[in-house]
């Protein structure tokens, strides 16, 4: 697969063709999902009320059908510097989502950056916290940083769907079944204070780590009623 993806950047025409069949293949998986939203009314009354852009969050593994977790805003995305980046951030250009190339990791500062300034510009961020490698379903500090420097809340989504297939790579990247249910579950944001110091940013990435887990918990188990 890694292979496949570095011949695709060495050829331009290659390379959007490749997009645009993975763009092709997601939307229409997409379209074949039975989808509902559960838990969007906090962030709908923070946006209406502020009138500020907000950051979510979700694990790596869930991140096939995020483009469709509020369709019509502005949301900007982190996407890794690895060879598959420049293929998701083709795929999810035509989603009309914008892309930023870093990481959540210690020391990603220029993708850390080019996030705030996209939120200073008016956009949603949206960050898979335990990307790009890893380890699954453990937040990295990167992310909190961006919540202090910003003042935005972090939304915790799930996604979980009725039938599905976990796939052997590094963040048991679920699949969903075409034509299954699927389930977006939404969490109350985490707002880190601007002032926290090292304890409290700590004690903010465990938080929301235990809230991304509770709401994929619960998405799983609403796909499947």
């Amino acid at each position: 697969m890694r292979g496949l993806l570095r011949r695709l950047r060495r050829s331009r025409a290659a390379l959007a063709t490749g997009a645009w069949i993975g763009a092709a293949g997601v939307w229409l998986l997409h379209r074949s999902l039975r989808l509902r939203v559960v838990g969007r009314e906090w962030a709908e009354a923070f946006h209406a009320r502020e009138g500020r852009p907000l950051i979510f969050a979700f694990w790596h593994g869930r991140l096939l059908i995020m483009p469709f977790f509020w369709p019509g805003a502005p949301i900007t995305t982190l996407v890794s510097r690895h060879a598959d980046g420049e293929v998701i951030s083709r795929i999810v250009r035509r989603f009309g989502i914008r892309s930023v190339r870093g990481s959540t990791s210690r020391g990603a500062h220029v993708g850390l950056r080019a996030m705030l300034l996209a939120y200073q510009e008016g956009s949603h961020l949206a960050i898979a916290p335990d990307g790009p490698r890893g380890p699954r379903e453990r937040v990295q500090l990167g992310v909190i940083a961006l919540a202090r420097r910003t003042g935005a809340p972090v939304v915790p989504i799930g996604f979980g769907a009725s039938g599905g297939w976990f796939l052997p790579t590094w963040d048991r990247f679920f699949l969903p079944r075409p034509f299954a249910r699927g389930v977006f579950v939404f969490g109350d944001g985490l707002v880190v204070p601007p002032r926290a110091d090292r304890a409290a940013l700590e004690g903010a990435r465990v938080e929301l780590e235990r809230r991304l887990n509770a709401v994929t918990a619960t998405a799983d188990a609403a796909g499947r009623a």
